[in-house]
């Protein structure tokens, strides 16, 4: 299971239940929960998965997840 956290206090819960609903939909079962200030990552299982940095934009998408499943790109 993915999990998406996010801060609430930020109001990243949008861009958390969007992307939610793409990986869903493509297949990746996926949830989202309030994280900390200024999170907006994912996770498998308790393992950190992607999150900002090293040319990943703050609010990634499904094909920046894609992208890493694949091995492909930078990160």
């Amino acid at each position: 299971m993915w999990i998406i956290k996010y801060c609430s206090s930020w109001n990243y819960r949008p861009q958390a239940e969007s992307l939610s609903v793409e990986m869903n939909n493509a297949g990746l079962p996926c949830q989202y929960q309030e994280g900390e200030k200024g999170q907006f990552e994912l996770f498998h299982g308790s393992t950190s998965y992607l999150k900002e940095g090293d040319g990943v934009p703050k609010f990634f998408t499904l094909e920046d997840v894609e992208r890493k499943l694949g091995g492909l790109g930078e990160y």
